[in-house]
């Protein structure tokens, strides 16, 4: 569904076979589909019986901007593709970047690990990056919030901040965990993404969790100064 763009319906029209699942015997059997068949479907329904997946060598601004012109391409990207966008966003903030490796193996709940490039930075600190790729509309949700803050609060963790990232959005109760977690948790949706796409890293959104002011004892108020941006 996800490589040829097809729906349920579409598929509806199709025979399938039903097999024992081999990876869990108590799993509902498996539907397969006859490939010729998809492909003829996928290519009367988009004139290309060809699966739909964006494959890039690079990210060039080009690429970027044509992402920019319609967000919803984001959704046509391999999940380890839409992986290396969000590596190379961060990295372009003036951040190191190691991928953790293979987007379906365990990694802890952490995909990317970023910390400050030494020459812009003499106080580092490590960031634990989770990326959520959808190919529909699906926002990410409460659980996995919950469980990626589990992670980064665990005395054995080593990172200082955590960042979920997504090509859709969170739901209300994840975008809730967050705010009441803000001193370890950052959630970037598409919003964030767009301005990412477009070189912009420094406003009053990426500053968002960062309070006006802070109050260290009574009566102690310290203003917090935002970046003042020029254009």
């Amino acid at each position: 569904m996800g490589e040829f763009r097809l729906s349920r319906s579409d598929l509806s029209a199709l025979a399938s076979y039903e097999v024992d699942n081999p990876h869990y015997k108590k799993a509902a059997p498996m539907q397969l589909y006859l490939k010729a068949q998809v492909c003829k479907v996928a290519e009367v329904k988009w004139k290309s019986s060809e699966p739909y997946i964006v494959s890039l060598t690079e990210f060039s601004e080009r690429a970027l901007q044509w992402f920019d012109e319609d967000p919803e391409r984001l959704k046509e990207l391999a999940p380890s593709r839409f992986q290396d966008l969000i590596a190379d966003r961060l990295e372009r903030m003036g951040l190191e970047v190691q991928l953790v490796g293979n987007v379906f193996r365990k990694d802890g709940g952490v995909d990317i690990v970023a910390y400050p490039k030494p020459v812009l930075c003499s106080f580092p600190f490590l960031i634990g990056v989770q990326v959520k790729h959808h190919r529909t509309g699906a926002k990410t949700r409460s659980p996995e919030v919950r469980e990626f803050h589990g992670a980064l609060s665990s005395r054995s963790s080593p990172f200082h901040v955590g960042m979920i990232v997504t090509n859709t959005a969170f739901t209300a109760d994840a975008a809730w965990f967050a705010a009441h977690n803000s001193m370890l948790l950052r959630l970037r949706d598409l919003a964030d993404l767009r301005r990412w796409l477009r070189n912009d890293f420094v406003n009053d959104s990426a500053w968002r969790e960062v309070p006006d002011e802070i109050e260290l004892a009574p009566g102690i108020r310290i203003t917090i100064p935002k970046p003042k941006i020029i254009v």
